[in-house]
């Protein structure tokens, strides 16, 4: 992806699946398994894992949606279940700034990697951090592309004023925004930027859901947003090339230019970055140190790389430890495994 820089990158290092989706990606990494003839069992929720009394997992059980229970026997086991946050206790214990936010992911990630794992006597770390996201837009419940923000557009609350420096990053933004009156914000962007946001296949199915609010002026837009012509006059015309940094330290490379659009939004929960602590080999580690026998956990499962709080998250941490995580994990079990057989 080298249209755009993302928040507090300082080279074009994103890189996707030419659909820009996760349906996309998920597509890709089915067929790969297929091909390689791995055996994916869906609508086949694990319910328990069994262990002996030395922490080594033999067998797991699992239940499915027409009743059908069974009984699975293993050498190993990798819990790349996520994360937690679809469990709304586990949000507000660990979370709590994200406690009223919307989730915009599964419900199934509901800690159960992190249940599993404390009933072993497993170590957690960093269950302070998190990816929000402070562009999700309402009531449509669709991600609004942060490219808009780094290209130029701005975020006002519904007193019709810009409130951070929207370029730190969108994970940040999900608590400003929930901080703002109403816990909502109003993307603001021009048809220049419409026309770049339209390369996103999700922006585009938010606007065709109606997210996208169009006004051909000033006073049309605080008409939409429900706030004095004035006060949103006087904040975008600090949206200037020609000004020094703003009061968060924001610089515009060009002015937005009638007419505008604007999407309301909020600030959601995306995906936690705390769980399980591992060393290199994504081994699952007690609170000693010393890894469990033969329990592995890679992405939302596990600890991230983005520290204990918000702030460390980078765009692409998430995707970051899901593949480069699950990739260790899968390798050092059939290490394991083939040593075993010999």
């Amino acid at each position: 992806l080298d249209q755009f820089l993302y928040p507090g990158h300082s080279v074009h290092r994103m890189h996707a699946v030419p659909e820009k989706t996760g349906e996309g990606l998920m597509t890709r990494l089915r067929a790969a398994a297929d091909a390689a003839g791995v055996v994916v069992l869906t609508q086949a929720q694990v319910t328990a894992l069994h262990a002996d009394d030395t922490g080594r997992i033999n067998s797991l059980s699992y239940s499915q949606p027409d009743g059908v229970t069974g009984h699975l026997n293993c050498d190993a086991v990798i819990l790349a279940c996520n994360g937690f946050g679809g469990n709304a206790d586990m949000v507000k214990q660990h979370l709590p700034a994200m406690k009223d936010a919307q989730y915009a992911g599964h419900v199934g990630n509901d800690g159960s990697a992190v249940a599993w794992g404390l009933q072993l006597g497993a170590a957690l770390a960093d269950m302070g951090a998190y990816q929000g996201h402070g562009s999700w837009a309402i009531p449509q419940g669709s991600l609004i592309s942060w490219a808009l923000m780094m290209e130029g557009g701005v975020q006002i609350n519904a007193l019709g004023q810009r409130f951070h420096d929207e370029t730190q990053g969108y994970s940040e933004a999900a608590v400003q925004v929930l901080n703002q009156p109403e816990g909502v914000a109003w993307n603001v962007f021009d048809n220049q930027l419409l026309r770049f946001a339209q390369d996103f296949p999700d922006f585009v199915a938010a606007q065709a859901a109606g997210a996208v609010k169009s006004a051909a002026d000033v006073a049309s837009l605080a008409a939409i947003v429900g706030c004095p012509v004035e006060t949103l006059a006087n904040t975008l015309s600090a949206v200037n090339p020609n000004n020094a940094k703003d009061a968060w330290g924001r610089t515009f490379k060009r002015a937005l230019e009638a007419p505008f659009h604007a999407i309301k939004v909020t600030g959601a929960l995306f995906h936690t970055q705390g769980g399980l602590s591992i060393n290199a080999q994504c081994q699952v580690l007690k609170h000693q140190g010393e890894p469990l026998p033969n329990l592995y956990a890679a992405g939302g499962a596990a600890r991230g790389v983005s520290g204990a709080e918000v702030w460390g998250y980078l765009s692409g941490n998430g995707l970051l430890s899901a593949i480069a995580g699950g990739h260790i994990a899968a390798l050092a079990v059939a290490q394991t495994i083939s040593e075993k057989t010999r």
